[in-house]
């Protein structure tokens, strides 16, 4: 019976069999890596003046004097800037990463184009709220108190995106689902939000009507964010 074998022929590869090919996870996207790389580096740059600005920010939450006494120092108001740029990218990055802005065209791109499209999505709804500003008398670069209706939003995304960051890291730690990351950080940003609203509601409410109130709300705040939560269940 060996005998039967010695003639044998191997068709076997010689070459190792490549791996089947899964789904690409986020980080393997080279413009996601580097915009992770862009984002830490801008947060470590500016780490010494987030520190500084906290107790300002901080003060935001409880008081909404707090987001005028900002405004009213010129350095801060300039540092606040400044870290919202960085906040903002950073806020972008986990929205894309855990599916917080995901409409069905976003899905149907290449995943090189999913964090751009998440940038675009999330800043023109910035945008359009700054020509709503614009077109308003709330325009004025000189009035403190127009300049506060303006970057209230900032003070609360800074704060917003630090405890993103915190929440992230425990969870990942933990090594939660993803799903259960996103719900988090959904209910962070509902919360922030709602927080925004109220004081900016307060901030206007010192100088005008309920009515008038209500109105500059639903223009210049509730509008833009209800645009891109429609656009962003199409």
């Amino acid at each position: 019976m060996p005998d039967l074998f010695r003639a044998g022929e191997l068709n076997m590869s010689t070459e190792p069999l490549a791996a089947a090919g899964g789904p690409m996870e986020w980080a393997d996207c080279a413009v996601n890596h580097w915009a992770v790389v862009i984002c830490v580096i801008v947060l470590v740059l500016g780490l010494f003046d987030l520190i500084r600005l906290f107790p300002g920010l901080f003060r935001c939450l409880p008081l909404w004097k707090g987001n005028l006494d900002l405004e009213h120092s010129v350095s801060m108001a300039r540092t606040r800037n400044y870290i919202a740029l960085a906040a903002g990218l950073a806020f972008c990055i986990m929205a894309d990463r855990w599916g917080l802005v995901a409409p069905s065209f976003k899905l149907m791109l290449a995943p090189e184009w999913h964090l751009p499209v998440t940038i675009g999505l999330l800043g023109g709804t910035v945008l359009l709220r700054r020509l709503a500003y614009l077109a308003s008398r709330f325009r004025s670069r000189t009035s403190e108190y127009s300049s506060t209706l303006r970057h209230t939003l900032y003070n609360y995304l800074i704060l917003l995106t630090a405890l993103m960051l915190a929440s992230v890291v425990l969870m990942v730690a933990l090594r939660l689902q993803d799903i259960v990351v996103q719900t988090v950080l959904y209910v962070e940003g509902a919360v922030f939000y709602l927080i925004h609203l109220v004081r900016t509601s307060q901030i206007f409410g010192s100088r005008y009507g309920s009515l008038a109130t209500i109105l500059y709300l639903c223009a210049l705040e509730i509008l833009p964010v209800g645009i891109l939560i429609f656009v962003c269940t199409i």
